[in-house]
């Protein structure tokens, strides 16, 4: 048959046991081998995407744009060889790699071979559920060609873990962190195919069974709306017919200087959705002017204005940041002329926040920056206060850390107790103020860890905050049912690295959270959320 060749006597007995956990320890090593001649051979295997299928005899992830999925086969090893086939496409933006996975006592905990094509390396890592790159050590000046099929061979007995490519040894590595777990593929922003994956090794237990967290994300934009790979820095509103905007940074990285493909860098794009976020319009630019532009936030005003919000490099040397607020009378068909925020800060002056308007018309805008005074740095946040529509912002109050905090990417939510409560990185620290944005407490550290944090309050009085965790390098929301008080949670939304989310009440009563996934593979992804006296769940997508 094609698909897994089963080297034993009860292939069936034996992955009833695996299912159970339960299956012996014996000391005698196993074969299996996996030659992906038709899509039956995909069976009993778990991934996390979609993506993965058996194409021309092969088991092929063919999205470039995805960072880091990965198919496990869930049996269980200790000491154990694996050698597969792989071949690299050219094409994405991204590093391209292949990887094997042994020993996945988790999904998070694992050793992986990273075989990173674009920066021509092969990097051994143990992942953890402190992070997908615990440890890793990097092995440079290796040659991944592309098109091209490749042999490779990972040998890892107790504690020592051999790396081969095309049967020449590339290195060895000394680990016991991890002495067993199953096996498994992973494509790193790039096109990649796998064939003739052969696993020997001694079976062995899991204390638990092994199971897959599959996030049921949609993918709002992976497009940068022009040149460039990378989307970053979502954020949404939405207008009175229910249809959504999502702003977002595009570029080739997570700083994208002009180059030939992109002479003004990094720009600020947008896209549309008319049916509550199943499906999204083509790109449009918002903003590209000279250096790079990043970290759009986007706001509709009482009035049916929209003010985006965004920070822009002023040179490439020692970069330096400036704020800048562009504003749209027509629904965001045209924009006017970008408008320069004056910053109270010296130095770097910046903002990921967009306008909160209050119920009197006054605007707010929490920025942040470095400040030097008498040769001294700082690092505070502010918030600045507009009486007229965010055509000129005169008051400005100034949060300033006590010793060497850095007070960054703050966030506000006006609350129906009157109130406005803010989040700041790190941390999470809060603050909050009951006078309009006038005057807040000093910011106190909220005792969760994260950063990059988004609230809503929702029609059901859920206040709810995602978030980037950064520990756990996870996207991630916590919920409050106190506005604010006392919090509930975290709960992974997905687990991958990026964050920076947004979200929105739609008319149905649901939450869309928007998030990006870092990488130079980057794409914006959505999910729905319900917020109830429950908590907060993630939702299958409709459709």
């Amino acid at each position: 048959m094609q698909g897994a060749t089963w080297r034993c006597s009860d292939v069936r007995g034996l992955i009833a046991m695996l299912i159970a956990g339960t299956m012996a320890l014996t000391a005698a090593a196993e074969e299996r081998v996996f030659e992906f001649g038709d899509a039956s051979a995909l069976e009993g295997w778990l991934t996390d995407t979609d993506s993965w299928r058996i194409e021309d005899g092969a088991l092929r992830q063919p999205m470039p744009g995805i960072r880091g999925t990965r198919a496990f086969w869930p049996e269980t090893f200790s000491d154990v060889t694996i050698e597969a086939r792989f071949l690299i496409r050219p094409e994405g933006d991204g590093v391209r790699a292949p990887g094997i996975i042994y020993r996945a006592a988790d999904e998070h905990t694992y050793y992986y071979i990273h075989f990173d094509s674009r920066n021509r390396q092969v990097v051994w890592v143990r992942s953890s559920s402190e992070g997908d790159w615990a440890e890793a050590r990097r092995h440079r000046e290796i040659t991944l060609p592309v098109d091209e099929w490749l042999t490779a061979r990972v040998e890892a007995v107790g504690s020592e873990h051999r790396v081969y490519l095309n049967g020449t040894l590339l290195f060895t590595e000394e680990d016991a962190t991890i002495p067993a777990g199953i096996v498994g593929l992973r494509a790193g922003q790039g096109d990649i195919s796998f064939d003739d994956l052969r696993v020997e090794g001694t079976p062995a237990e899991l204390a638990e069974e092994f199971t897959l967290t599959r996030v049921p994300f949609f993918t709002v934009c992976a497009d940068g709306g022009g040149p460039g790979a990378y989307e970053a820095f979502p954020d949404l509103c939405i207008v009175d017919d229910g249809e959504l905007l999502c702003v977002f940074y595009a570029g080739y990285g997570h700083i994208s200087f002009p180059r030939e493909d992109l002479p003004n860098g990094g720009f600020i794009a947008m896209v549309r959705s008319r049916d509550l976020g199943k499906t999204w319009s083509a790109a449009e630019v918002v903003v590209d002017a000279p250096i790079d532009d990043r970290d759009p936030s986007i706001a509709r005003l009482g009035n049916g204005d929209l003010l985006v919000t965004y920070m822009t490099y002023v040179k490439e040397r020692r970069p330096t940041h400036e704020v800048f607020c562009v504003r749209s009378t027509d629904g965001g068909s045209t924009w006017e002329t970008p408008q320069r925020i004056e910053l109270p800060f010296t130095e770097a002056q910046a903002v990921s926040e967009p306008v909160t308007e209050l119920a009197d018309g006054t605007l707010l805008l929490p920025v942040y920056g470095t400040h030097s005074e008498d040769r001294v740095l700082t690092h505070p946040c502010a918030v600045l206060r507009s009486e007229d529509g965010g055509e000129t912002w005169p008051a400005i109050t100034v949060l300033t850390p006590q010793g060497n905090e850095l007070f960054q990417e703050p966030t506000i939510e006006p609350l129906t107790d009157g109130r406005i409560l803010m989040l700041i990185r790190p941390g999470m620290h809060w603050s909050e103020s009951a006078d309009g944005g006038v005057t807040w407490t000093q910011p106190e550290a909220l005792g969760i860890p994260g950063q990059a944090a988004k609230m809503l309050l929702t029609s059901k009085g859920i206040l709810v905050a995602g978030y980037r965790w950064a520990e756990r390098r996870a996207t991630a929301v916590i919920w409050s049912h106190d506005l604010g008080r006392t919090w509930e949670g975290p709960t992974i939304v997905d687990p991958v690295v990026g964050g920076y989310p947004s979200l929105v009440e739609l008319p149905d009563g649901r939450v869309l959270m928007v998030y990006y996934t870092e990488g130079a593979g980057s794409d914006i992804r959505g999910v729905y959320l319900s917020a109830d006296a429950d908590g907060v769940q993630v939702l299958q997508p409709e459709g």
